[in-house]
């Protein structure tokens, strides 16, 4: 009866039924390792020694300034997770840094390869381990989060969906530390590394959407006070309603889990060889992250005041813009072709068209950031003029604004896609483009400022700002100016990026198609030359 039973639960569980009957061997011997150390516990009490400390310490101080309970709760709550969060910031990346590095270093990863596991199952397996290893540091911290419940202020609802978005919040943390270790061979550059950046960006994230998106949301929901960590605050004392779903559950979630996905993919690429396919996650994280990206602007722009409208669409066009660019620059490092390895995996597997089309090949990694750059921004696009057309009172600005900022940001997009694609065919290092393509742009973006800088000195009249048009920061200024002689070289000049960064798509696309046929000229040469050479005599 047992063994008819067990299958069937098994079969429910899922994939969790998978975990526990064959767990990740890489996790199961970091535990081990760990275990075996002994310094992990005194760490994660070092920690929460020092988080105690602090929390008492501050709490102490501000009951002797004579304010009320509710408020004191309030503020250590609001210092137990500011502190919380600076532990997740630091020590998780660390954690995480020290797991494929120190495999590189220490020899062997070798070991680790000869046993067959995929790079993706070495990866999840690191991030288990490093996740299990932070997770343990914040159920160390979790006993502190009690003491705000001394004075009030704060729910049991809100202490846990703090401990919630810590979690997810570690996730994000180990990830971004596990694909700086899987970039550097050294395990002392990768802890540098990575120490170093957790400590120049985690206080400027922490203020950007930690102050800066608390004012934000004090505007939208004046109940929710503007504080550090108010987040799990908003969810208890905002009203429910579309705004609630979207800017509290669906844009925290998707800020946190697009990078960390991101930053997996990263990692598995890192960890593949230069013949295996390392573009097909990073190409399906690609479309995921645009059509999130897409939705989530869109929502966006749907629900701003029809008289703020201009402003609004040239915020959201430029954070749009600032992905299609990071898009084209990730993906500068595609082979030509798939490899021999990868052709030969595709048709064991019988692959079909589509998840070969999503492969390693520069011609089609070039048109699929295209039309994916395209379809964001027409749908974008599209989404302005349905908000603004019913309010003729700033159709005008508003237009002005989806015509600048559309046209600059989807025709440099797509010149800068070209570009890449061209210097890619005709370069092998994927560094040197994205060097290249970086100069160029910072030449286009300040050059043409310059030149109109001195003509404006030199003939003294304000139509100079005109020559300027062909840098893609002059969006501002024809909504501003509003002019013919600002409207009409702007079109003209982001109507011009966007054709020449078609031709240089077709070029590279074209010399692409090229090396490989000469590519399989030689491989045809080599296996004719091979199958006429006469056998070994037998001694």
């Amino acid at each position: 009866m047992n063994a008819g039973v067990a299958p069937t639960v098994r079969s429910r569980l899922g994939l969790l039924g998978a975990f526990i009957r064959d767990p990740n061997a890489i996790w199961i011997r970091e535990m081990r390792q760990s275990a075996r150390a002994g310094r992990t516990p005194w760490l994660i009490f070092a920690a929460t020694l020092l988080v105690s400390l602090t929390v008492c310490s501050l709490g102490g101080i501000v009951v002797s300034a004579h304010v009320s309970p509710a408020k004191v709760g309030l503020a250590l709550s609001q210092v137990f997770f500011s502190l919380a969060w600076s532990v997740v910031a630091l020590v998780g990346p660390v954690v995480a840094a020290n797991s494929v590095a120190a495999e590189r270093e220490g020899r062997t990863w070798e070991a680790i390869l000869l046993t067959g596991m995929t790079p993706s199952e070495i990866a999840r397996g690191k991030f288990v381990a490093a996740y299990t290893t932070i997770a343990l540091y914040i159920a160390g911290l979790a006993p502190i989060a009690a003491v705000p419940f001394l004075f009030g202020g704060t729910t049991a609802t809100e202490v846990i969906l703090g401990f919630a978005l810590l979690m997810l919040l570690a996730a994000l943390a180990v990830a971004f530390g596990l694909a700086v270790s899987s970039m550097v061979s050294s395990l002392r550059a990768a802890l540098v590394v990575t120490l170093l950046l957790s400590v120049l960006f985690s206080p400027i994230l922490f203020s950007t959407f930690g102050f800066g998106f608390a004012a934000i949301a004090h505007k939208a929901w004046p109940d929710v006070p503007i504080l550090p960590v108010w987040l799990p605050l908003a969810y208890t004392r905002a009203p429910f309603g579309i705004a609630y779903l979207v800017f509290l559950m669906a844009a925290p979630l998707t800020s946190i889990a697009i990078p960390a996905w991101f930053f997996y993919e990263l990692t598995v690429a890192n960890l593949s060889g230069t013949a295996d396919d390392r573009s097909t996650g990073l190409k399906r994280w690609f479309v995921v992250a645009a059509i999130a990206t897409t939705s989530f602007l869109v929502v966006a722009v749907l629900l701003v005041d029809r008289t703020d409208i201009d402003g609004a669409y040239g915020l959201v066009a430029t954070m749009l813009f600032t992905f299609t660019l990071f898009a084209a620059f990730l993906f500068a490092d595609e082979p030509l072709v798939a490899s021999k390895r990868v052709r030969t995996h595709w048709a064991r597997r019988r692959r079909t068209a589509l998840t070969r089309w999503f492969g390693p090949g520069l011609g089609r990694t070039t048109t699929l950031v295209i039309l994916i750059t395209h379809a964001s921004f027409t749908t974008l696009a599209a989404a302005a003029l349905l908000r603004c057309m019913p309010y003729p009172g700033a159709s005008q600005k508003a237009l002005l604004s989806i015509v600048s900022f559309t046209g600059y940001g989807l025709g440099f997009s797509t010149f800068v896609t070209g570009l890449n694609s061209f210097l890619r065919s005709r370069n092998s290092s994927a560094w040197g483009v994205r060097i290249i393509t970086i100069a160029v742009s910072m030449a286009i973006a300040l050059l043409p400022w310059a030149v109109a800088a001195i003509a404006g000195v030199i003939t003294q009249q304000d139509r100079a700002i005109a020559i300027a048009a062909p840098s893609f920061t002059f969006a501002p200024v024809v909504l501003s100016v509003r002019k013919a002689y600002t409207i009409l070289p702007a079109i003209a000049c982001f109507t011009g990026w966007w054709f020449i960064g078609l031709v240089l798509a077709l070029f590279g696309a074209r010399r692409a198609r090229t090396a490989i046929a000469e590519q399989a000229n030689m491989a045809a040469q080599l296996d004719a030359s091979l199958a006429h050479a006469s056998p070994p005599r037998a001694e």
